[in-house]
């Protein structure tokens, strides 16, 4: 759905007039996006684009060190107010493989509009991210969430207090299973993980604790004993 700028003839104006070229990354992949919807967007542009900056002379604004694919999302969000589907290239049997590549291309997003200043593009982002979390994969109907490389990329390129670790966090203790925590997640964030499961648990008397669960065999240290002096023989004989 377009964003409501007011009456068509606004719309028009809006998609009127000169447009800015935008070069991302160190390929310098250009974008040309129309100043008037540009500077929609909030203080970076806006900046950018007013006062005697080289950026407003020359109508030209250089972003080397931001992902394209973040800005393509970026720009369409500027024109269609939405987050492109991205899953819907993908082959057949590479289900898995998209939607992590996905959400990764999606914590980018997030990172680009936390630089540009754009609270609204985030948020946008934070919906996507969960719209995506509770749609099944047309091909497969599973229903995939952010892997260790897109948690990891957010707490890379992110502030202690930022919205998307509190939500990547959030997601996890709402849905999912032991088997998606693993060691390549960032410590900080399974940290927080595990302090969300321990203040949602049931406390329990100490009473109640099945103590012998921990208990060793002393059948088991015996035998493990004799192995040690048995193989301890062998390599006295042997050096002798």
């Amino acid at each position: 759905m377009a964003r409501n700028h007011g009456d068509s003839k606004d719309n028009v104006t809006k998609i009127q007039g000169p447009t800015v070229k935008i070069t991302v990354g160190t390929s310098e992949e250009p974008f040309h996006v129309h100043e008037s919807v540009l500077c929609t967007s909030f203080h970076f542009f806006k900046a950018a684009m007013s006062g005697s900056w080289k950026e407003s002379k020359e109508h030209t604004i250089e972003l080397p060190e931001d992902d394209p694919k973040a800005f393509a999302i970026y720009s369409h969000w500027l024109y269609f107010a939405g987050i492109p589907g991205l899953r819907e290239a993908a082959k057949k049997g590479e289900s898995a493989k998209q939607s992590a590549q996905e959400y990764y291309d999606l914590v980018s997003a997030y990172v680009l509009g936390d630089k540009l200043l754009d609270a609204k593009f985030q948020n946008s982002v934070i919906d996507a991210i969960i719209d995506t979390c509770s749609t099944a994969d047309s091909r497969d109907r599973k229903v995939y969430f952010p892997d260790a490389d897109a948690v990891s990329h957010a707490y890379n390129n992110t502030t202690k207090s930022s919205k998307i670790r509190q939500m990547l966090v959030a997601l996890y203790l709402h849905a999912a299973g032991d088997e998606w925590l693993s060691e390549e997640h960032p410590k900080e964030f399974l940290f927080s993980v595990a302090k969300g499961f321990a203040e949602r648990r049931r406390l329990c008397s100490v009473k109640s604790f099945r103590r012998s669960e921990y208990y060793l065999n002393p059948e088991m240290g015996m035998q493990s004993l004799k192995r040690k002096l048995s193989d301890q023989d062998l390599s006295d004989e042997e050096s002798l």
